[in-house]
This record gives C-alpha cells, structure tokens and sequence, in this order.
C-alpha cells in the first residue's frame, strides 16, 4: 500500500520557435544522470497531422529518499506543429526542429507502508494508517523540501535549455 502527497503542483512553461528535440532529450537526460536519479518511461507517441507533429512524452523521474519514501517528479512534454527545416551557419547546414512546446513538471512523495502483518488485519493496518498520518508524518516533512527543489531545479533547466535555443537559431 502507498500514499502519494503532492509537493509540487502544475510548474509550466511554454515555447514557440526553433528548437531540436536530441537536445531537448539529451538537455533531460543529462539532468537525471547528474542527480543520480532513474527514469521510467510512461508514454511517448508522435504522430503526424497536416500542420506537423504532434509529440507526447511523459516520463517519471524517480529518486530512493528512505527506505520508506520515494521522490517523484512527473514531466510531460507537449510538442505541437513541429516541422524540420534547414539552416546554414558558418559554411554548416543544420536541420532544426519548428514549434510549440508545453512543459509541465510536478513532484510526489511516495510513502510505503510494508510487512504483511499490518496488512493481514484490519484494526493494525487502520492503527498503523492513524500513526502514519498524524504521527510519524512530522519526520517526513524533511522530505518535502528536497523533491520540490529538484522539480523547481529541473524547470529551471529546461527554462535556461529553451531561453538558449531562442537565441541560438536567430
């Protein structure tokens, strides 16, 4: 059985212009790396309409606190109208992605509650429930601080990834 309390709710930033998505992916995947952290992949689908493409990508990026505790930072990524063109820079030819791009970012704290015998009878469970809840619940504020600073950092990176891109293709 698990509890999930939410620390952080609905960060979203958008962008429209040139961008390319390796980066953005690898922009991510290096984050994850650097913090030590593990992703699972939820959903990635992309498909073509007649204004471009249209790709979905979620992910939940997940870290070990305790024993008991895990952090969850869920990323979703919405990419509207994204067409490639080419640009020559300095002699090079570039091919560059063009589009809309939504990005949303909250963050969990996933609580377990483990052993059989707690689960086995109802008046123990409901206790240990009571305990969880109300008690032992001021030791795991000390979480909170820690996975919603790692969301705000993961959206400040991926402000900082786009902010550069903007000037980077004019």
């Amino acid at each position: 059985m698990s509890e999930k309390k939410q620390v952080l709710y609905d960060l979203r930033t958008a962008y429209t212009g040139p961008f390319v998505i390796e980066d953005f992916y690898a922009e991510i995947d290096g984050w994850i790396n650097e913090k030590g952290f593990t992703k699972e992949h939820k959903k990635k689908m992309e498909s073509v309409t007649k204004d471009g493409k249209k790709i979905q990508w979620f992910i939940e990026i997940k870290s070990h606190l305790d024993d008991l505790h895990h952090g969850i930072i869920m990323l979703r990524v919405l990419m509207d109208n994204v067409r490639e063109s080419a640009i020559k820079r300095q002699g090079k030819k570039f091919i560059v992605n063009n589009g809309d791009v939504l990005v949303n970012i909250d963050a969990f704290i996933e609580s377990h509650i483990h052993g059989s015998f707690y689960q086995a009878k109802p008046l123990f469970y409901f206790i240990r429930a009571l305990i969880d809840k109300y008690i032992y619940n001021f030791w795991s504020f000390k979480w909170d601080g820690r996975v919603n600073s790692d969301g705000r950092e993961l959206y400040k990176r991926v402000q900082a990834f786009f902010n550069v891109q903007k000037y980077k293709f004019e």
